[in-house]
């Protein structure tokens, strides 16, 4: 019998409480989840470990959430990426699709909305 090989989720927040919360209820789903407090620290993940799904925040410090999207792809071309932010507009929205997220989400984050979309997009 194969053993079942948890997905794995990278969730990129500058907010440690949003990025904690949203480690938590992850895992308490069944993922196996890592986070990065800012843009920069995901290259370095993505090359060391194959991930299903990212969830990042486009405002941080550093390289924004919309700047890594590329790079995301570019390393793990199948990648499914999450984006959230508090400063949405429908331009926002559009320019984070046309750079190949596959979901985008404003805040305040509705956690269950968010694991349905999650369940979704990486379902088997």
């Amino acid at each position: 019998m194969a053993i079942k090989q948890k997905k794995r989720i990278l969730v990129v927040e500058d907010d440690e409480g949003m990025r904690f919360l949203l480690r938590d209820f992850f895992e308490e789903e069944g993922f196996e989840v890592e986070t990065a407090e800012d843009g920069s620290k995901v290259v370095s993940k993505l090359i060391q470990k194959f991930f299903d799904l990212v969830i990042t925040d486009i405002r941080m410090p550093g390289l924004s959430g919309l700047e890594i999207l590329s790079t995301l792809k570019q390393i793990q071309p199948g990648i499914t990426v999450v984006v959230i932010t508090a400063f949405g507009s429908k331009d926002v929205r559009n320019r984070t699709l046309a750079r190949g997220a596959d979901a985008y989400l404003e805040k305040p984050i509705q956690l269950e909305k968010l694991k349905s979309l999650v369940n979704q997009l990486i379902s088997p």
